[in-house]
């Protein structure tokens, strides 16, 4: 099952980090659970992004393109990505370059699909990751997270 971080989350991951340092605030707060629809879009037989690392490489995208918050969106995109990763059963480490290469999507110098092969190469399917998926699913069905 896909488990999907909902957009408190993402705001808590963006919190956290201007707490340290930066400037808090939303560019468009609605722009944050429209990044997640946009990654797990489904229309009419369609989907973009058919599997999960695709569907990361388009939340991470979206968030640092899109710009929703004031500050920290490079951030934010790369630790929204961790978690959405774990969630669906892999761990991502996240590699010596992410700043540059998230400063090259800013710039529009990376494609989703390249995007999705930087994630790739940086992330391994995970047994305990994928015992958080079982656990998040069974919650999800017992109506314990929405």
């Amino acid at each position: 099952m896909l488990i999907v971080p909902p957009a408190g989350l993402l705001k808590a991951i963006h919190r956290a980090f201007i707490e340290i340092e930066g400037e808090p605030g939303y560019l468009s707060e609605g722009m944050i659970e429209g990044c997640i629809q946009r990654a797990i879009t489904y229309v009419y037989g369609f989907e973009p992004f058919p599997t999960i690392i695709m569907k990361a490489a388009a939340l991470m995208y979206c968030i640092i393109v899109f710009h929703p918050f004031v500050d920290g969106n490079k951030r934010t995109a790369i630790l929204a990505t961790s978690f959405f990763l774990l969630f669906n059963g892999y761990e991502f480490t996240i590699p010596n370059d992410s700043v540059e290469f998230t400063i090259a999507i800013a710039e529009f110098k990376k494609s989703e699909r390249q995007i999705a092969a930087w994630i790739h190469k940086n992330s391994r399917r995970s047994v305990t990751a994928l015992i958080l998926n079982l656990i998040l699913t069974i919650l999800y069905y017992i109506k314990l997270i929405p």
